[in-house]
C-alpha cells in the first residue's frame, strides 16, 4: 500500500495527470468560446437549468474550463485549478446521472464540436470519474514547473 501512495503521490504523476485533464479541458473550452449559441442549446438539452441561466452557462463555462485548464498546464495554482475542474467534472457527473435517470436522450456536449452527434451514456460518466480522480491527485499532490515560494520570516 505504501508502495502505491509512493507512486500516486510522485511530482512525475502529478505533472502527468496535471497535463492531461489541463490540456484536454483546454481542448474542449476552446471551441465552445467560438459558439457559445450552440453550446447553450446543448446545456438546455439537459433541463436542469432555468432557461434564464443556460445562456449564462453556455458563456461562463467555455471560460472556467479554458481558464482553468491552461492554469493547471503551466502549473499556475495547481490546487485551485484543479479544485475547480473537480467541481466542474462532479457537476457534469451529477447533471449526466440525472439525464440518464430520466431517459433523456440527449447529445453531451463535453467536447462539443469535434463529437458532435456523441449521445450522453454511462462510459461518458466513467470518464468524467476517471478525470475527476485525476484532478483529485492535482489537488492532493500538486505539482508544478514554477518554483515554490518561499515564506517569508515573521
Amino acid at each position: 500500500m505504501k508502495r502505491l501512495a509512493s507512486i500516486v503521490s510522485h511530482p512525475v504523476v502529478g505533472t502527468v495527470c496535471r497535463l492531461l485533464v489541463g490540456g484536454i479541458f483546454i481542448y474542449t473550452g476552446y471551441p465552445k468560446l467560438l459558439r457559445p449559441d450552440d453550446f447553450a442549446r446543448l446545456v438546455h438539452g439537459y433541463r436542469i437549468l432555468h432557461v434564464d441561466m443556460v445562456n449564462l452557462v453556455g458563456i461562463t463555462m467555455p471560460w472556467m474550463e479554458l481558464v482553468a485548464g491552461v492554469f493547471l498546464v503551466i502549473g499556475i495554482i495547481p490546487r485551485s485549478s484543479a479544485l475547480v475542474i473537480a467541481g466542474m467534472l462532479a457537476v457534469f457527473i451529477g447533471a449526466g446521472f440525472l439525464a440518464l435517470m430520466r431517459g433523456l436522450e440527449i447529445e453531451c456536449g463535453c467536447f462539443f464540436p469535434f463529437m458532435g452527434g456523441h449521445e450522453l451514456g454511462w462510459d461518458l460518466l466513467v470518464r468524467d470519474a476517471v478525470m475527476l480522480l485525476l484532478a483529485l491527485q492535482v489537488l492532493v499532490w500538486p505539482s508544478s514547473f514554477l518554483p515554490r515560494r518561499r515564506r517569508a520570516a515573521m
